[in-house]
This record gives C-alpha cells, structure tokens and sequence, in this order.
C-alpha cells in the first residue's frame, strides 16, 4: 500500500509535499496508518485529536494514545475536549462542526495550511447510499471530496481492508472504538449491516460503486458547466439582486434544483410555487431570500439582522450610511434627500434605526398619522426596500423617513434652524 499511497500523492496531491499539514487523528487505525504512511514521506505534520468524551474513560485513554504517538514521532499535538452540543445539531452533526471549527482555528493561529482527514473509500460509500435516501441530488452522489477548500483527504482512493492489511502487516497499534460496532446511528448500520450485505452479493460492490461515483463525478463537472452557461444568460445581476424571469423558470422547471441549490434552497417546489405567486411574497433559505416581483423573482443574500441604534449627534453619522448635520438659519428647499427642522423641537441625539411594529408618522402633505409599515405598503415598496429602509427619530418618534418622507410635526418651511443632509 505504501507504494500505491505514495505514487497517489505524487500524482493528486503534489501541493502538499511543501505545506504545513494538520493531520486529525482520533487514535483509530485510519488516522493512525495515515500518520504513519505521512511521516515515512518526510511530510511536515502536527497532529490535533478532538476528545468528546462521550466514552467516558475510553475516550481519555484515545486522548492518550494520540499524545504519546504525536510525542515519540517528534509532532507537534494539539488537543482539546468538547461538550458536543448544538441548538438544532444531532449528536453527529454538533461533534462535526465543532471540530471543523476547532480544526480552521488552529490552521489560522499556527500558520499551517491544510487539514488532512484519514476517511477511506468505505466512507465514501457510505456516505453515497445515506444520500440516496435524502434526496441530494446527482453531487450527493460522487461521494466525499477528495479536496474541499483547506481540507484534502488522500485516503479516499482506498479501502478499509486495504489500511487494516498495512496496519497489520507494519505491526501498527491503534486503538478500537467499541462503539462502531452498535448499529446507534444510520451510518453504522450501513457499515456495520447493509454494505456486508452487498459486498457478501456482489463481490465487486466496492470497487464498482467507486467507478460509479467517478462517472458521477465526471457528469457533475459537465451538468455544472452548463448550469453556468444558462445562469449567466438568465441570472441578471443588479448591484446586489439577481432577477430571474418568471417565463423562463416556468419553462425550465426541471432545471430548478440545479438553477437554486448553490443558494441553499432545496425545495424545487417552493419556487416554482413562488412563481405563480402574487408580488411581494417571499421565501427564504438560510443563506438567501426569494422575492416575487411581478414578471420576475428576485434573489438577494440575507443580511445578518441588526438590531442596533445609531446615535446621530451635531456632527451627524458616517456609518451605516452618511448623514450631515448643519445648525444656523436655512430657506426651505423640497427634495428627498434633505429635511428641515427647529431645534428647539428635538433633543440631541437623534436616533437613527429600521422599522419596528407600531411606528407612525405624520406624513408631509397627507392628513393624519399612519403605520409606517401601512405607508411602504403604500408606496409598493418591495421586500428588500423595507428591510434596507432607514428611519430618523428623536426619541421614539419617526421624524423621517430617510430619503423619502419627512414627519410634518418637525418639518419646518420657514425658520427652519437645523439642515439634515443624507450624502
């Protein structure tokens, strides 16, 4: 195996032979032949092992283990315990994002330069029947990554009995993790059940399902491709939205998923939905909002949510956005950009924030007070104008409408003794 693994590394993962490496090793015979095989290619490595303790004692005997492995070869060790939990994470999902987390903090803080994780073939199999059952799509299905960004995985290309021969045969110990052998979780039900099964009834089942995933991966690159080609035609970029025809989408509903899935949305239905919808209704992912507008939908990335409030004081606000503040004696002159009021009518400093339920205004040139919510309904703002809307207030009160409408309470057209520009 030594051989194949290092003509492998010459051949896909050359870069690494000058890079800082941090290799994850949980004290299995995995991470524990990678190390080895790692180290007998003179290949700069520290090690880093995650203690979760969710084994008790046995999980501070692995911690253990890998401290003494790491200090005997002269590598640099990194070690540190978890309380594996996370709001709406499963057990599996918190222990992987902190890790990672774990993992990308050291990398930034020691200088090094790639992660380097001991998952084999088997894995990559595994991970290729879970997606079938949640529907993923055609790059669920090519498997686990070999490089994903910092993070590379040289073992993919092997199996789990070809690291357990090599172990053997090099007379490596490692230490057993009990509890893969419970059928706890899907996975090791798959590992531990299923994928005996099929290998038991097709001798071949490893090595065609690797063939398989390649070719998916080939089809992948191509579908990709051509997704680029039609967004690029069809994904009209202004500033920061991206409209998309309705007519268009309508037409290609079968290409939806693959259209959308780069922006987190997972449901080809929804949006389609969306596009026979009335304007102003939106749906969300964790990482984008859709708007329909009309004739198009709108796609915008979320902004992350602020509920601070801006002191604006006498020498005005240079950030979110840039207003200036004048005192002396001014004429009144109509336009959005500029509001003219009285001193002695607001007390410094004024406030500067989004819209909240309740706020009302009332409006220069209309009768009576009205929602601010009801007057962007009014005046048909979209979804992303409301969200991106600023409100000037002295105390509680809206004195304007940044850019749009003054508050007539405060709006003076004659000596007027404070001129609020917006730049």
């Amino acid at each position: 195996m030594y051989k194949l693994f290092s003509e492998h590394m010459n051949k896909e993962f050359d870069f690494l032979k000058k890079s800082k490496l941090l290799l994850c090793v949980s004290g299995g015979v995995d991470s524990i032949v990678l190390a080895d095989l790692l180290k007998k290619m003179n290949y700069n490595i520290s090690i880093a092992h995650c203690n979760f303790k969710l084994r008790k004692k046995e999980s501070d005997l692995d911690e253990d283990f890998v401290k003494a492995y790491a200090l005997e070869n002269s590598f640099a060790f990194f070690s540190k315990s978890f309380v594996t939990k996370l709001p709406k994470h499963s057990l599996q999902m918190a222990a992987r994002t902190l890790r990672y987390n774990w993992f990308k903090d050291i990398l930034t803080k020691e200088n090094l330069d790639y992660i380097i994780t001991a998952h084999h073939l088997d894995d990559s199999l595994e991970t290729f029947i879970l997606n079938i059952s949640r529907a993923s799509g055609i790059e669920g299905l090519t498997g686990i990554k070999s490089l994903n960004n910092v993070i590379a995985r040289p073992l993919l290309v092997f199996s789990k009995d070809q690291i357990l021969s090599y172990a053997k045969e090099n007379n490596i110990k490692w230490r057993e993790d009990l509890t893969n052998n419970k059928n706890d979780y899907q996975r090791n039900q798959l590992r531990n059940e299923v994928i005996p099964y099929l290998k038991k009834i097709h001798p071949d089942f490893l090595d065609q399902s690797r063939k398989t995933m390649k070719f998916l991966k080939k089809s992948n690159i191509m579908i990709n491709e051509y997704v680029k080609l039609i967004k690029k035609n069809n994904f009209i970029i202004k500033k920061e939205e991206i409209l998309i025809s309705k007519y268009f989408l309508k037409e290609n509903q079968h290409m939806i998923f693959e259209l959308f899935k780069d922006y987190s949305f997972k449901s080809s239905k929804q949006i389609i939905e969306l596009c026979y919808s009335i304007s102003g209704k939106v749906i969300k992912s964790k990482d984008y909002t859709l708007l329909s507008n009309r004739s198009n939908l709108i796609l915008k990335k979320n902004k992350i949510e602020s509920e601070n409030v801006y002191k604006v004081g006498k020498n005005g606000l240079k950030s979110p956005i840039k207003i200036n503040i004048c005192i002396g004696k001014y004429e009144t002159k109509f336009n959005s950009k500029s509001l003219y009021i009285s001193e002695k009518d607001i007390e410094f400093p004024l406030f500067l924030r989004k819209w909240k339920k309740g706020d009302v205004i009332f409006p220069v040139g209309m009768k009576g007070k009205k929602l601010v919510s009801k007057y962007y309904k009014d005046q048909k703002m979209s979804f992303f104008d409301k969200q991106n809307q600023w409100l000037l207030c002295n105390n509680n009160e809206v004195i304007w409408i940044v850019g749009i409408r003054a508050d007539r309470r405060y709006f003076k057209s004659i000596n007027a003794s404070i001129k609020i520009e917006l730049l």
